[in-house]
């Protein structure tokens, strides 16, 4: 679902104070990581990432569509369209009781077809096959391939989420999403996706979790 942000300012500030904070090496200083297209948790160092991520219209719109409190615990940024390959977030970090994960992807600016939107598969997070699943179950080593097939056989066509600046976009964990291709290379796609946990779970990393073996996460809330 899409959802209208009054941040004007805000959009602008965060904007302009990491204009200069990308680089073409990655770097991690004091938990906060550098890449060329974008950066992981500046919130941080930046108040106003911080304050996007704890807005009282995203975190209403989420306590009422999961029945939980939000608790937001990651922040990126991005200054390009990021091309990325099929996955789920809810491969990367997942939640006991499954399905209390979301992320709010936030335009900062236009965003347009040239500047790389986010590709995604209205109802993917129903498809078990490919779903990060229950605690226990190691579902992190679907490639992207596997996904495509998946995604064929179930019939459901990809989307553009073609956003306006200062509309946000919520999905689930398992939604299968990616990056589409950027078709003016040097046009921005200045964004911001924070991603949550909900009140009352444990939470988990399946990538590195096995059936045996569960990889349990202690957050770091942003507050």
């Amino acid at each position: 679902m899409t959802l209208p942000l009054e941040f004007g300012p805000t959009f602008d500030a965060i904007v302009d104070s990491l204009g200069d904070a990308y680089r073409d090496e990655d770097r991690d200083v004091e938990g906060v990581r550098y890449f060329r297209d974008r950066i992981m948790d500046a919130w941080l160092i930046n108040e106003q990432v911080r304050a996007l991520a704890l807005a009282p219209e995203v975190l209403e719109t989420l306590a009422y569509l999961f029945g939980r409190r939000p608790l937001p615990f990651q922040t990126l940024n991005f200054r390009y369209g990021t091309q990325q390959r099929l996955h789920s977030d809810a491969s990367h970090f997942n939640s006991d009781p499954v399905g209390f994960v979301a992320a709010v992807w936030v335009a900062l600016e236009d965003i347009t077809e040239d500047n790389g939107p986010v590709v995604y598969y209205p109802g993917s997070h129903r498809l078990e096959e490919i779903s990060a699943g229950q605690v226990g179950t190691h579902r992190a080593a679907q490639t992207s391939e596997a996904i495509e097939r998946s995604l064929a056989a179930s019939g459901i066509a990809p989307r553009h989420g073609l956003l306006r600046r200062g509309q946000a976009m919520i999905w689930v964990g398992d939604l299968i999403h990616g990056g589409a291709p950027v078709l003016a290379p040097e046009a921005t796609r200045h964004s911001q996706a924070t991603h949550y946990f909900f009140e009352g779970c444990r939470y988990w990393v399946p990538k590195s979790s096995t059936a045996d073996d569960v990889t349990w996460r202690h957050p770091r809330w942003i507050a």
